[in-house]
């Protein structure tokens, strides 16, 4: 049995059912097809690695552990997966979805950014920073203010046919830690846990999610700091490029994606780039969420609200 998923303006097809996806529309055309096979140890030209990862020219190797197995990613349209006897199927999806997922990506050309992502009628905020930081407590206030979701964790650009940078709906599903969930009141009894990650849980009904791709409009980077206020500071010049570097998803070698730096130099011409400090001691969520709506033009900011 397989099952055609739709994420990222893509077909992925999965030996698995990756609850969290939405299933294909009808058709023929896959772009991404996931099977089972063996896997190398090795990638033999590696061009980079770490402890768990192997990178080379249009392939991209991780070792997923004795929870998962090992995952081969070709050229932007094939992904391997041998299972480890012992493998949890929760593990290798969310392994698919996260790392897997964005080597698919930037092998196919695409800037993958460790961020979140939102859209109001203007266009897309990204969110970004260190873990802890608030990405996802912030997404989630946008959405229940009125904005769509585009991406949690995982942010995919692209630089459209009229020269301007847009954010990709990627998986329809919002993380939270316990303690966002414990502020909001909630009871996240059976709420499905991340299965790397047990501190955080899937909100069990799907966010309002974007239909289609949304032009960038500004990059948020958030950090703590012991203060007791929130410092906004919006960066310019080469800053905004160092910063962008600072959110990418993995390796990315330029073989595979020639027109990376062309795509990167289009992301800060075009967005505001701004870096968020936060009180670690305390909650400003609701602060934060007004930054980022001053940050788009004021009219379209207050149309997202219902």
């Amino acid at each position: 049995m397989t099952f055609v998923h739709s994420a990222f303006g893509l077909r992925w097809r999965t030996p698995f059912s990756c609850p969290p996806l939405s299933p294909a529309p009808a058709g023929d055309i896959v772009d991404v097809v996931v099977s089972y096979g063996t896997v190398p140890r090795e990638l033999p030209s590696s061009r980079a690695r770490l402890e768990t990862w192997q990178a080379a020219c249009g392939a991209f190797l991780l070792d997923g552990g004795e929870r998962a197995g090992r995952f081969l990613v070709e050229g932007g349209a094939r992904v391997t997966v041998e299972r480890a006897p012992a493998a949890d199927e929760d593990v290798i999806c969310s392994l698919l979805m996260g790392a897997v997922f964005s080597m698919v990506l930037a092998q196919r050309g695409m800037l993958v950014l460790h961020a979140n992502a939102a859209a109001c009628p203007g266009g897309a905020v990204v969110l970004s920073g260190e873990p802890g930081a608030g990405k996802s407590s912030t997404l989630d206030a946008l959405v229940r203010q009125g904005w769509s979701m585009l991406s949690d964790d995982v942010t995919a650009l692209r630089l459209g046919d009229d020269g301007r940078v847009y954010v990709l709906p990627g998986v329809p599903q919002l993380r939270l830690c316990d303690d966002t969930v414990s502020r909001l009141g909630l009871d996240s009894t059976g709420w499905r846990r991340h299965p790397l990650r047990p501190a955080k849980a899937a909100m069990p009904t799907h966010p309002v999610m974007a239909r289609d791709p949304a032009p960038l409009l500004a990059l948020h980077l958030l950090e703590k700091h012991p203060g007791d206020e929130v410092r906004v500071r919006p960066l310019t010049g080469w800053s905004k490029f160092a910063a962008l570097q600072t959110c990418l998803y993995g390796p990315s070698l330029l073989e595979d994606a020639p027109g990376l730096f062309t795509l990167a130099s289009a992301v800060v011409r075009q967005a505001g780039v701004f870096r968020i400090e936060r009180p670690e001691a305390r909650w400003t969520v609701p602060e934060i969420v007004d930054v980022i709506s001053s940050a788009v033009s004021p009219p379209l900011a207050r149309a997202s609200g219902r």
